[in-house]
């Protein structure tokens, strides 16, 4: 029976299988970008969930307390496990082999939902529930993403989508799976997807994002968790 040592690093090896994933999702973006460029995605869904006169998940349980509230307390308490992990490690000699993969996920977690958060600040995009076309009481007109919005309007802050983002940022796992039990990557790889793409569902239900929000959210946060991974481990990362 073998031991798992989690800071038992692989042989180095060329890091090309990294590059191709990057330029794969770098590819899927693109066409996801151009997509929501040529087709009005956003509008068709935001219009199937506001249903007479309201967004069907605002002030439901599943979206509101289930996926908005519980999810930015999962990622919370995730933080909060590596955390202490990382500080118990200054402690606890046996400890020590998890303390570079607790330093990976802090950052991952901070620098995605922190970069996303920071972009919301600067893009200067309305949420659907401040729409006039949904009643909103800002009353704003539809902008698309790609379009500039007139200076004399209120500025926005809303893309890309900030909650979706704390699930994507877990991205993470899936690298330090790579890292450490590659037999567990793709489980993690696609645990993320499904998570973040459930908080953005209820999001959308909400009225407080479109689709094109968390999707960009998503490219963000797999870039940054990727180039970090490359950051901590070097040549060794696999």
């Amino acid at each position: 029976m073998t031991t798992f040592v989690p800071d038992h690093q692989p042989p180095s090896r060329p890091d090309g299988r990294l590059r191709a994933q990057f330029w794969i999702a770098t590819g899927i973006f693109i066409i996801g970008a151009i997509l929501f460029q040529a087709v009005d995605i956003d509008l068709a869904a935001e219009d199937w969930f506001y249903q007479d006169g309201r967004f069907i998940g605002r002030g439901s349980f599943w979206a509101d307390k289930l996926i908005h509230k519980k999810g930015g307390q999962l990622i919370v308490s995730i933080a909060l496990v590596a955390l202490a992990l990382l500080a118990a490690s200054l402690k606890i000699p046996r400890l020590v082999p998890w303390r570079r993969g607790a330093v990976y996920l802090l950052c991952s977690l901070a620098l995605g939902s922190g970069l996303v958060g920071a972009l919301k600040s600067v893009t200067n995009v309305d949420c659907p529930w401040d729409l006039a076309r949904y009643g909103g009481v800002k009353a704003m007109p539809y902008v698309h993403i790609y379009e500039d919005k007139p200076d004399a309007l209120a500025q926005g802050a809303c893309f890309p989508g900030g909650h979706s983002s704390g699930a994507f940022s877990m991205f993470a796992f899936y690298f330090l799976a790579r890292q450490y039990r590659p037999e567990w990557s793709k489980p993690a790889l696609a645990s993320v997807l499904v998570l973040g793409s459930c908080w953005g569902l209820g999001q959308w239900a909400r009225g407080a994002h479109f689709p094109s929000h968390d999707f960009y959210s998503a490219f963000i946060c797999w870039t940054v968790a990727l180039w970090l991974y490359r950051l901590f481990w070097k040549e060794q990362a696999v």
